[in-house]
C-alpha cells in the first residue's frame, strides 16, 4: 500500500488570507497516484497557483481498532449516557466521536482536550451498559 500526502497552501492576493489543506490518501492503485499528480499539475497551471507539496511513501498498517467504532446511533449513545447519569464532559463528547462517528480514540481525546484515561473510563462504562442491556433484553423474538 502507498500513502499519498498532498499539502496545499494558497495566499489570496486580495486580503493576504491563507487557505491550507492537508490530505492523505492510502491506495494500492497507480490510478490514484496518477489522479493526484494530474490534479497537482492543473493547480500549478493556475494563475497565482498555490504552493503544493506531494509526498509518496509506504503506508503504515493501521493498528487494530475496537470492533464497536461507529456502531452506535446518536440516539442510542445519548440514551445509554442518560441511563448512566453521565455528566456532559469532554470525555463524554470524545466517547460520542468514537462510538457514533467512528473516530480513533486517541484522536478524539486529543481533539477534545481530554486525557486518554478519562476517555477509556467513559468508553468502558458505556460499553458495559450496552452489553448489560443487550443481555437483559435477550434474543429478538421471532413472532
Amino acid at each position: 500500500m502507498t500513502e499519498l500526502r498532498v499539502s496545499w497552501e494558497h495566499t489570496f492576493p486580495d486580503d493576504g488570507s491563507k487557505l491550507i489543506v492537508h490530505s492523505n490518501w492510502i491506495s494500492n492503485t497507480p490510478a490514484t497516484q496518477a489522479y493526484l499528480e494530474a490534479l497537482i499539475a492543473r493547480v500549478a497551471e493556475m494563475e497565482s497557483a498555490p504552493h503544493c507539496v506531494f509526498e509518496k511513501r509506504k503506508a503504515v498498517a493501521p493498528r487494530s481498532l475496537p470492533p464497536d467504532l461507529g456502531t452506535f446511533t446518536s440516539a442510542e449513545f445519548w440514551e445509554v449516557a442518560q441511563k448512566l447519569h453521565l455528566q456532559t464532559t469532554p470525555s463524554l463528547a470524545a466517547a460520542r466521536l468514537v462510538l457514533v462517528e467512528g473516530m480513533r480514540p486517541t484522536k478524539a481525546a486529543r481533539q477534545l482536550n481530554t486525557s486518554p484515561q478519562a476517555l477509556t473510563n467513559t468508553l468502558r462504562k458505556i460499553r458495559t451498559q450496552r452489553a448489560s442491556s443487550a443481555r437483559l433484553e435477550g434474543p429478538p423474538s421471532t413472532s
